[in-house]
């Protein structure tokens, strides 16, 4: 949602690396959406990613996957459709479900293009290291991005899909937000804390998009074909992102869960 160009017009706060989970988790996500393609059309080597790189990220991710799906059975609630497929390949999103095949796909760093690689040397500034922004990658991507994805399986579990939301994108993408910002509130508090100055930042540096008078979530689900692909859509995820995070009071994970069902429309 963020496209690489605007990303360089946007500077933060200095940061070390113990805060870069909390920083870059949903500026990944908005990074990803931006164009999808346009990472992978501009890498000039194709990837290279080892068996047991692939086979160490599978292990992770996976791990991950279930304690996710067990807190949703340990809330007494239960989903008709098995715990996604993980597909380990190139993202150029660095995540994406698809509830019509329940798969979910994330990469590893070697499988990635080296455009896609230099968002996060971008992100971290001049000096830094490959260690440093493979780091970077690994935190948000199977961080943040990774909940948010499964975020989205929840609500399949629940009927609410791309075909079943009756046009309501915003409640899709604002739910999985919801999911993921509750998940790391009772795990890892500190994700939350240091994520809202990014998208403060991000609110403040980005225009709004909403025309004087209208709505944002009508806008937004108006004109969603016509905003993926432009910097706009950047300033509705940052939104998004800081009402799940400043929502009073603060849901409980379980209480997410319970709320995600399709529209009665």
């Amino acid at each position: 949602m963020l496209s690489r160009i605007l990303l360089s017009r946007i500077s933060f706060a200095p940061r070390n690396h113990a805060g870069t989970l909390p920083l870059l988790g949903c500026a990944l996500l908005l990074i990803a959406s931006a164009n999808p393609g346009a990472a992978q059309a501009a890498g000039a080597k194709p990837p290279v990613a080892s068996d047991a790189e692939i086979a160490a990220t599978r292990a992770q991710v996976t791990a991950l996957r279930d304690t996710f799906v067990a807190a949703t059975a340990a809330a007494g609630l239960k989903c008709a459709i098995a715990p996604p497929t993980l597909v380990i390949e190139d993202v150029p999103s660095f995540g994406s479900y698809d509830p019509e095949t329940n798969t979910l796909r994330t990469s590893t760093w070697n499988q990635m293009t080296e455009a896609e690689k230099a968002l996060f040397f971008r992100f971290l500034g001049p000096g830094t290291t490959e260690a440093a922004a493979r780091q970077e990658f690994e935190d948000g991507a199977h961080h943040w991005v990774f909940i948010h994805e499964l975020g989205h399986w929840w609500q399949a579990c629940r009927g609410l899909t791309e075909l079943t939301d009756h046009g309501d994108h915003y409640a899709i993408e604002f739910g999985a937000d919801r999911i993921a910002a509750a998940y790391w509130r009772e795990r890892d508090p500190s994700v939350i804390a240091h994520q809202q100055p990014v998208f403060a930042g991000i609110l403040e540096h980005t225009p709004n998009p909403v025309p004087e008078g209208q709505c944002v979530e009508p806008f937004f689900n108006a004109n969603y074909e016509k905003l993926g692909p432009t910097p706009a859509y950047i300033w509705f995820q940052a939104r998004m992102c800081l009402t799940a995070f400043q929502e009073k009071p603060a849901p409980t994970f379980v209480e997410t869960l319970r709320q995600t069902s399709a529209s009665p429309h």
